[in-house]
């Protein structure tokens, strides 16, 4: 008999949990920041639409925090207005700490 022995369905089924979890929470965090960039770059109604959808399906393409923080600073330096790849981050984090806040209230009741 095994040492540790573990239920692989339950193993498996905790897994995709914390992965539908951490895809809910990125996607949801990209729209908001989509939403937040397209607001200061003075996006409204189809233009913004058109600017969220851009940058979800981007990250989707190519998954990469990175390239996805750059992309917004190069929409705010071609439009002019000064933006730090700090504020961004520090944006990225207030975004996350809510998701994962409003999760818990919800997962709680």
């Amino acid at each position: 008999m095994p040492m540790f022995s573990f239920d692989k369905s339950s193993y498996e089924s905790k897994l995709l949990d914390l992965l539908q979890s951490k895809f809910f929470v990125t996607a949801r965090r990209n729209k908001i920041l989509a939403k937040w960039a397209g607001g200061r770059l003075g996006y409204k109604d189809g233009v913004l639409n058109k600017y969220v959808r851009r940058i979800i399906l981007s990250y989707l393409t190519t998954p990469n925090e990175r390239k996805m923080i750059d992309g917004i600073l190069s929409d705010f330096q071609r439009a002019g207005i000064k933006m730090d790849e700090e504020t961004i981050c520090q944006k990225i984090r207030v975004i996350e700490d809510r998701i994962r806040a409003r999760r818990r209230v919800r997962h709680a009741s």
